[in-house]
């Protein structure tokens, strides 16, 4: 942790842009922020949340803050956790990610509070990146713009990858839970403790929480609204292109890091700790979320089966040109035994929907289907938590095609080309739309200002609905309808039925909801 500390003094005087008297008391010490570049908001950024998950702490549930002396100037932000270099990200508006670095269990805070007195909604970000990269500190989730509307702004880093995810039989072995994994999904936990014992001292309302995230981001909801550990640390959850997964059972978890482990030749959990991160990281193995029998009792689907969850009031969506990741082939020639080997006897009926009779063909399907694959698990979460939850849910698309510049990765692409790519809504969230030499029209900056006035509203309330917003219905599964958020969003019923259908059938003939060795009761 790099020092940088204001030596005591007897007094630190208030602030133009607040009024939060200053230094701040939290967990470890006394911190100072320094102005936003929002009017009126406070920016306090890389305070330690836990302690540096560094040597033994390596693949163990976060630990207190070490604590502190003097007045720790808040005012840069940490490391990102390990995670293998990118380049300079390929749409420009995910920067942010380096240095990296083990000791990276940091949280940043947006506040326009002018008294700890006044009791601000809070918004939690757990930001994306497929568990393998990101940080709270990326330009696109910067939180000027959503701490102007009355809320404090909440973003912060948890272990990504191996680091956390990482299951093994000596590391199950040395827990009082009897249980490995899941050290990311315990970072966030211990980040919303930490939320709910010092947010009041920025003038935030521990008891008016609302977690939102995108992609990993947005499975990261779903996860916490699936933990038992979680349990009354936030009111309201929005998850954005996310979605209620599965996690490995804890046996196979940890014959992956067995595996893993002997790779590099550790014998041992000592000598695998004592490995450098480089090294560690540079192996390129992934790992994922695990039915541990603590973190998660069950596979996060069978809690929203059985009615186990968090039940808050929950937004969640995705885009119209969604899909992360690999997908469908884009030649001709390639399609029809993808579909045999991922569809078996449901080959046919999947060609029948996305052709692949020529290459152009093979490519429209291919987007297609990444589209449709992001709205079922959408259409799944919010399924589940109508069906056996009390609280409601909230169903959206984003169908806004939103500029880009012409340096990207989309290879000087139009907008209308694009479409509502993976990730767009961040922009429109936050209403960021400050990256430089984007073609923004007046279009966007409406919408912009609205989207991030919707969630902000339900931030305060649990409801998305308010004067000068869209009216949005909550979801029923007997008219599944949804908001179409586009220049003038508006209800519509459920698009693509016919294709989400063959993908529902396909995901019900998967696995049965898995229980952990110790998911007894709640």
């Amino acid at each position: 942790m790099t020092k940088r500390f204001l030596m005591v003094v007897a007094c630190i005087a208030p602030l133009a842009s607040a009024a939060l008297k200053e230094p701040i008391q939290v967990d470890g010490g006394q911190v100072s922020g320094t102005p936003a570049w929002g009017w009126g908001v406070r920016l306090y950024r890389g305070i330690p949340f836990a302690a540096p998950p560094v040597g033994d702490l390596r693949w163990r549930p976060p630990q207190p803050v070490v604590p502190w002396q003097g007045v720790l100037a808040a005012d840069r932000f940490s490391s990102a956790c390990m995670q293998l270099p990118r380049a300079q990200d390929n749409i420009g508006w995910r920067d942010g990610l380096t240095p990296t670095s083990e000791d990276c269990l940091y949280l940043n805070i947006w506040t326009p509070a002018k008294s700890p007195d006044d009791k601000l909604p809070v918004m939690f970000w757990i930001h994306g990146g497929g568990f393998r990269d990101g940080s709270g500190a990326e330009t696109a989730w910067h939180g000027d713009n959503l701490a102007r509307q009355g809320v404090v702004l909440i973003t912060f880093n948890y272990r990504l990858n191996v680091f956390g995810f990482l299951a093994h039989p000596g590391l199950t072995a040395e827990s009082e839970h009897h249980s490995s994994g899941n050290y990311a999904v315990l970072d966030q936990i211990a980040a919303l403790r930490w939320v709910r014992k010092n947010i009041a001292r920025f003038g935030g309302n521990p008891d008016n929480v609302t977690i939102f995230g995108q992609s990993a981001g947005g499975n990261s909801v779903a996860m916490q609204m699936a933990s038992p550990l979680s349990k009354g640390l936030f009111q309201h959850a929005i998850g954005q292109s996310g979605g209620v997964g599965r996690g490995a059972p804890l046996a196979q978890a940890e014959q992956s890091g067995a595996r893993f482990a002997e790779s590099l030749g550790a014998h041992s959990i000592a000598e695998l700790r004592a490995r450098p991160a480089a090294t560690v990281l540079g192996a390129g193995a992934q790992f994922g979320a695990v039915v541990d029998g603590w973190v998660l009792p069950e596979d996060p689907v069978g809690v929203f089966v059985h009615g186990r969850q968090n039940d808050v009031p929950l937004i969640c969506g995705s885009t119209a040109d969604d899909g992360p990741g690999a997908g469908p082939p884009l030649k001709a020639v390639d399609v029809a035994a993808y579909a045999k080997a991922n569809f078996g006897d449901l080959a046919d009926e999947y060609l029948k929907l996305f052709p692949g009779n020529s290459d152009a063909q093979a490519k429209k399907s291919a987007h297609d289907v990444r589209r449709d694959r992001s709205l079922v698990g959408a259409k799944q979460w919010v399924g589940l938590q109508a069906g056996t939850g009390k609280s409601p849910v909230y169903w959206y698309l984003f169908s806004h095609p939103a500029p880009v510049p012409p340096d990207s990765f989309f290879d000087g692409k139009t907008a209308g080309e694009v479409g509502a790519y993976h990730g767009v809504d961040n922009i429109y969230t936050f209403n960021n739309l400050h990256m430089k030499d984007w073609p923004w029209k007046d279009v966007d900056r409406k919408l912009g200002d609205l989207v991030s006035s919707i969630w902000v509203q339900f931030a305060r309330t649990g409801n998305p609905n308010g004067p000068g917003l869209p009216e949005w219905a909550a979801f029923q599964a007997s008219h599944p309808a949804l908001l179409n958020i586009m220049a003038t969003p508006h209800m519509e019923p459920a698009p693509f039925q016919t294709e989400t259908e063959f993908f529902e059938k396909v995901n019900a003939r998967g696995q049965q909801p898995r229980r952990g060795p110790a998911a007894g009761g709640r």
